[in-house]
């Protein structure tokens, strides 16, 4: 048997005080013996902290850098990449609205005195629909028409005084022309008898000085004729341009007062009048709608983020009573409001039957030409990752891996895909609001 002693501390006085605590009485033949570092205690305590740092490791790479999210399948939505056509278009609320519009607004004011048909009646172009009197218009056209009247009587004096005027100058010159004959003769007759003194030569002489005055008379009233002729074809002319001016001003008052019965401008439907007898309107007050019977367009705003993409010419698809119909874009208004532009689009086909005015209908308008190329279901997830990551679901493992892609242009209802995925894998497409932070999925429950 070997006594193994634990030595005290060098110091003498120590080394007594430790026999003496412990009770214990050496002799010259006890010798010290060294313990072993390497324990079995000691190995297995190192063998199991070796095993904790191991799981410790393997957990931090496993769970720590890699984070696993344990999940219920059924609170993911789970969709196939496929290869399939690509149909580029974007969702689109528009308004039924007749294709054609004529709004009735009133010409000269006035008060109503008839109304001839009911709102919502169909009628025919011409048609009368309501009178107005407008006293002040009357009086206006009565004014015009006593105004005419006396430009006539001033007209009809005027060509009297200068028709008389051109009589008179008339005569004058034939007055003339008959003292003129009648000196010519007796010069003729009493120029022979001048050498047989049978008349004297200052007889003569005074037969010479009155035919000369008379052809200078004669000259004076032909100039003064033509004077009177010029004069009276200027004057004529500008009474008679007057005399039309105001021919013209009667007219257009009697079109006013002609304007004072609304008509239909067009056949069609009277889908609003505003006119009650006895009411009172204002020049250019709106009182009426007439919209084209069987003639419909659609109207829509889109949002300015599409206005470069959007021209005349582009297609869209309705369905309406289970049938779709075919659209196409045939104006785009000019300006923005509200981040809006807006567009009318025109039935390719006869309208549906039944359809109303106001009716709201969902379009998808294509703005993009139809490709071939591998789709994957559009949903919330794209939001939430940019379209940068997404995660690929392995049925047999049950598991979904994050994985990076490359996502093209996207539709309400798929996206292109341009890399990182392949026909025939699944991805998840619901939200990932709280798996951001993780790198795989553990799938629990059924996955449909």
């Amino acid at each position: 048997m070997v006594l193994v002693i634990h030595m005290p501390p060098a110091n003498h006085k120590s080394r007594a005080q430790g026999r003496a605590r412990d009770g214990l009485v050496l002799s010259p033949m006890d010798r010290r013996i060294r313990r072993s570092w390497f324990t079995v205690e000691r190995i297995v305590v190192a063998i199991t902290l070796m095993i904790v740092v191991t799981a410790a490791a393997y957990g931090y790479v496993r769970f720590g850098t890699g984070r696993t999210l344990t999940v219920n399948s059924q609170n993911l939505t789970v969709s196939p990449v496929r290869y399939q056509t690509f149909h580029e278009y974007i969702p689109v609320t528009g308004h039924v609205v007749p294709r054609t519009t004529v709004y009735l607004d009133v010409i000269e004011g006035g008060q109503v005195t008839d109304v001839f048909i009911e709102e919502g009646a169909f009628v025919e172009a011409g048609q009368r629909l309501v009178r107005l009197k407008n006293s002040a218009l009357q009086l206006q056209v009565i004014a015009s028409e006593a105004q005419l009247t006396e430009q006539l009587n001033n007209l009809a004096a005027t060509e009297l005084t200068f028709e008389q005027s051109r009589l008179r100058r008339k005569r004058e010159l034939l007055e003339i022309d008959h003292r003129l004959d009648v000196l010519a003769r007796d010069l003729r007759q009493r120029e022979p008898l001048l050498a047989s003194g049978g008349v004297t030569q200052a007889a003569i002489d005074d037969l010479e000085s009155e035919r000369s005055y008379y052809q200078g008379l004669k000259q004076a009233v032909q100039e003064a004729q033509e004077i009177d002729a010029e004069f009276q074809a200027t004057e004529m002319t500008r009474m008679r341009e007057a005399l039309d001016a105001m021919n013209a001003n009667l007219d257009f008052a009697r079109g006013n007062l002609d304007n004072l019965t609304v008509v239909a401008p067009i056949s069609g439907q009277l889908t609003l009048l505003e006119a009650e007898v006895g009411q009172s309107t204002a020049r250019g007050m709106r009182i009426g709608r007439i919209d084209q019977v069987n003639a419909f367009k659609v109207t829509a705003f889109i949002d300015e983020f599409y206005l470069s993409r959007v021209v005349v010419g582009q297609r869209a698809s309705v369905e309406i009573v289970g049938k779709d119909y075919q659209l196409e874009i045939g104006k785009i208004y000019p300006g923005v409001v509200d981040r809006l532009f807006e567009v009318d689009l025109i039935f390719l086909d006869r309208p549906p039957e039944g359809i109303r005015r106001g009716q709201t209908v969902r379009m998808r308008l294509e703005i993009g030409a139809p490709a071939e190329n591998l789709v994957v279901a559009n949903g919330p997830y794209v939001d939430d990752t940019g379209g940068l990551w997404v995660f690929v679901v392995d049925r047999g493992a049950m598991r979904a891996e994050r994985r990076s892609v490359r996502l093209g242009r996207r539709n309400p209802e798929g996206i292109e895909v341009l890399d990182g995925l392949r026909e025939g894998e699944e991805i998840v497409t619901s939200s990932y609001e709280f798996l951001m932070d993780f790198q795989e999925l553990q799938l629990q429950g059924r996955l449909y």
